[in-house]
């Protein structure tokens, strides 16, 4: 037997489902969640300077891992701050759970005045695909399993909860035959396996395949999300069709695939406008409603055919009629498109090749005209210097236009770029994050000088936590190296290849994180 405070259910519900990463800041009424969280030397505890990079971090964890992280924040203006962070989340379908406590359950809903006290359940309500408010103890741990259950299933997102203070803190004493079934055991609350199309809407789009001279696909999110990049490439290969990527999905095909073409709505890239008029069948794969909303409209549906796909079958067809639809996990999807019987026409060999050599023309033409910009100059140079299995996130409209281009990803799953919200500020904390989950690897966040001044604190959290990351900066001039110094990490300044290649040997050899300064590179 053992006692058990609301904390220590909440904690041993999420180390069973296997979450064992909490990023958050100490508020006295969800003291019991972080002394559960102390007392399990498996669970691991990060403190941020702020909620809202917290949930950038939890973000950057949960897009490196596959898994979601929490993001805990205290009543009030913690939850407040918070909100910023995990809209980033929701803008891109990312998992991350948020917990929150609340004044006592009897002064909640309608609120009496309290120290602290808000109504945050309905605040976050707007950017989670799941919230709660936990009114009872018996109920924590169903309660979690089913916002984990939400937050993993179909588009996935945020989802928050709300405890109140008493709840948390309220105890019992526990035996072993009540906690299992307090807290059923894992895998048994949530679907996991894969999501099979249905075989006549799969016949149907094998046809649409099959009749297709110019087909193109185009992939997003979800490629990544759900590690189905493999898949796609063989599905895209099998059928000799070109791939373009949102922006969201940066890293779901490796930029030297054949297939790959390039990101949808980048403006260096004029190829895709040509390749996307003269296609005449789109399959949209592992890309979120918003995404294909974006896809279709750059279309011409009188002439486009259309296969779309999705793994909430209640959106199918919400966008306006299709020419088929298929509800299913993308790298199912995949597998069984690529079963389609029948060979492929010269004359579709011939246009997947052409998409491909208009792409390596068009980023040319971008690596030509980087050589006179200074931003541009400096991540070309980058680019340049990166190992295969570098992770990169790519933060601020300089970061991006050249960075995505010019920093290509050499493996799939190693870019890292949140369009939802098209906000800046979140690649150092994102960074941070991808570190947490992936501690083996160079893990580097290059950031335009307007985006990184969003949350330059937690260059602090880097320093306290020993999270090594290596921060890039390009845009208005500042004196990072300094900033860097300042905050007790290694700072270095590069304005050429040369000096750019010795910084990235010294951060790399410093044991700290480090900030390069690019911003009067030449």
């Amino acid at each position: 037997m053992r006692i058990m405070t609301g904390g220590d259910l909440v904690a041993a519900t999420l180390a069973q489902e296997g979450i064992d990463h909490f990023i958050g800041i100490l508020g006295g009424q969800i003291t019991p969640l972080f002394d559960a969280i102390g007392r399990d030397p498996e669970l691991k505890l990060v403190v941020p300077r702020n909620e809202a990079a917290g949930a950038m971090m939890a973000d950057g964890y949960a897009r490196a891992s596959g898994r979601p992280a929490v993001i805990i924040s205290t009543v009030g203006a913690g939850a407040v701050y918070s909100v910023a962070g995990t809209a980033y989340a929701w803008g891109d379908h990312v998992p991350i759970f948020s917990i929150s406590p609340q004044v006592q359950s009897w002064k909640m809903y309608p609120a009496q005045e309290s120290l602290q006290g808000c109504y945050q359940a309905d605040m976050l309500a707007g950017v989670t695909r799941w919230n709660c408010i936990a009114y009872n103890w018996k109920r924590l741990p169903r309660l979690v399993q089913r916002a984990l259950r939400e937050a993993l299933s179909g588009e996935r997102g945020p989802v928050h909860m709300d405890v109140p203070v008493d709840v948390f803190f309220e105890h019992h004493v526990v035996t072993e035959k009540r906690l299992r079934k307090l807290m059923p055991p894992p895998g048994i609350t949530r679907f996991t396996g894969s999501f099979l199309p249905d075989a006549d809407a799969v016949g149907e789009a094998r046809a649409l395949l099959e009749g297709a001279r110019r087909p193109l696909v185009a992939a997003g999110l979800s490629v990544l999300r759900e590690g189905a990049w493999e898949r796609l490439s063989s599905l895209a290969g099998r059928i000799h069709a070109p791939v373009a990527l949102t922006s969201a999905a940066l890293s779901a095909m490796a930029v030297d695939d054949p297939s790959y073409v390039g990101i949808l709505g980048h403006p260096g890239l004029a190829n895709l406008t040509g390749a996307i008029k003269e296609a005449d069948l789109v399959l949209m794969v592992g890309m979120t409603l918003d995404e294909q909303e974006e896809m279709l409209g750059m279309v011409d549906r009188a002439r486009v055919r259309v296969i779309q796909t999705s793994p909430e079958p209640e959106l199918l067809g919400s966008l306006g009629p299709v020419d088929a639809a298929l509800a299913g996990d993308a790298a199912s999807i995949c597998a069984v498109l690529e079963e389609a019987p029948g060979g492929v026409t010269a004359e579709r060999k011939e246009w997947w090749r052409a998409c491909r050599g208009d792409f390596e023309n068009a980023v040319e033409s971008v690596k030509s005209d980087a050589r006179d910009r200074g931003p541009g100059s400096a991540v070309s140079a980058l680019g340049a210097a990166l190992d295969r299995a570098d992770l990169v996130v790519l933060d601020g409209r300089e970061s991006y236009y050249w960075g995505s281009l010019l920093c290509p990803a050499a493996t799939c799953d190693s870019r890292f770029h949140s369009r939802g919200m098209r906000g800046i500020g979140y690649g150092l904390p994102m960074a941070m994050g991808v570190k947490l989950a992936r501690p083996e690897k160079r893990v580097l966040a290059l950031c335009d000088t307007d985006s990184l001044l969003h949350h330059v604190q937690e260059l602090e959290t880097a320093r306290r936590e020993s999270i090594v990351v290596t921060v890039c900066v390009v845009g208005e001039p500042f004196d990072w190296k300094k900033v860097a110094e300042g905050f007790g990490l290694a700072g270095y300044e590069a304005t050429g290849a040369a000096e750019l290649m010795v910084a990235l040997d010294r951060a790399q050899a410093a044991g700290v994180s480090a900030v390069i300064d690019m911003t009067r590179f030449e």
